[in-house]
């Protein structure tokens, strides 16, 4: 929906695609800036902390991000995840302020005829629009609820009950869990396992449902179970994002020149895009265009059209003068060639025993 959004807003436009030429378009375009508003409170993660109540991004990079922190035990994973949510809703937060609030930039008889998307790119923005709003809500059980949901949705075998209450019994011993385990892989078929027997090999067949999910996953379990406080990072990310670019674009429209300015290396660095164009072009373009020029100079140019015309301008014409020499119109001389050809053919008929 961002991308058609942003779509709408350089027809509008008329093609322009640099946002610092835009400003103050909201009362110009206000279908286009209600539907990237949208967008941009869902992919920000906007909603009620510690509830099911929010955008669709909320309750998905919620999910991602409780996940990450229980698959790696709050490692790295789940800290740049956390910081990526901070820079999505700076930048996000950003394009609102810069595109649709404060005084319009760039050429004035653009912004003059500023217009509104037709309906066949509106129409499109509004039923997205919906799906931003309500599919977290709805869906949030079928893909991040408990075991039954889950399951119930994707088509797999419910696992143990143990599981589906998220989590094994703490009364449970492990011999208890591992019967267990395997009497319901055994029932589900969902596991892929069936018992060795007569020294065959491990026989497999395929997984039930949509998905698959290991008996012994219990990411989404533990991702339930979070600290409160893993559970509103992102909603704090997302804050600290939001009101830094608020108070670079809307507050204090100064502030981002003064700091390019007191942070001249690090604001070269970011506006250069951490200079991976140039690394990139370092370590794989110039290697390249190099090899190619080696094998075009040296391989196509000295090697394979030296060859070619080597033999093309010096050995067919030396055999061919050799070869005229011979054609020197006396008949001795075809018959003493006619002569050593016989000598040459009875000899080898005597050293071959011919051809026995």
């Amino acid at each position: 929906m961002l991308f058609l959004g942003a779509g709408s807003v350089i027809h509008a436009m008329h093609h322009e695609q640099d946002m610092r030429n835009y400003g103050g378009l909201r009362k110009k375009i206000p279908y286009t800036f209600a539907a990237m508003m949208i967008g941009t409170l869902a992919i920000t993660g906007v909603g009620i902390p510690l509830t099911h109540i929010g955008f669709a991004g909320f309750l998905s990079k919620d999910a991602v991000i409780e996940s990450a922190w229980a698959g790696t035990s709050g490692g790295y994973a789940f800290w740049m995840l956390v910081f990526a949510a901070m820079l999505t809703s700076f930048y996000s937060w950003r394009l609102i302020f810069l595109t649709f609030y404060g005084e319009a930039r760039g050429d004035h008889h653009t912004h003059e005829h500023a217009h509104e998307s037709p309906k066949v790119m509106l129409i499109p923005l509004g039923v997205l629009a919906l799906g931003a709003v309500f599919s977290g809500m709805v869906w949030y059980s079928s893909f991040f609820g408990d075991h039954a949901s889950v399951n119930r949705f994707f088509g797999i075998p419910d696992h143990h009950v143990s599981e589906k209450d998220h989590g094994h019994d703490a009364g449970h011993d492990k011999a208890d869990e591992a019967h267990a385990d395997k009497a319901d892989t055994q029932a589900s078929g969902s596991q892929a396992h069936a018992e060795k027997s007569d020294g065959h090999a491990l026989q497999t067949q395929a997984p039930i449902g949509a998905i698959y999910i290991s008996a012994d996953n219990h990411v989404m379990d533990e991702a339930h179970h979070a600290p409160v406080w893993v559970k509103i990072s992102p909603f704090i990310a997302m804050l600290i994002g939001f009101i830094t670019a608020l108070w670079f674009y809307i507050w204090d429209p100064a502030m981002p020149a003064r700091v390019a300015a007191n942070q001249r290396p690090l604001y070269l660095f970011l506006l250069n895009k951490w200079y991976f164009d140039e690394i990139y072009d370092v370590l794989f373009v110039k290697p390249a265009k190099a090899l190619g020029r080696l094998l075009w100079k040296r391989g196509d140019g000295k090697i394979i059209d030296g060859t070619l015309n080597g033999i093309a301008l010096g050995f067919v014409p030396m055999v061919t003068r050799l070869a005229g020499r011979a054609q020197s119109g006396y008949i001795f001389t075809y018959a003493f060639a006619m002569v050593i050809g016989i000598v040459v053919l009875v000899t080898w008929m005597s050293f071959t025993g011919g051809g026995n």
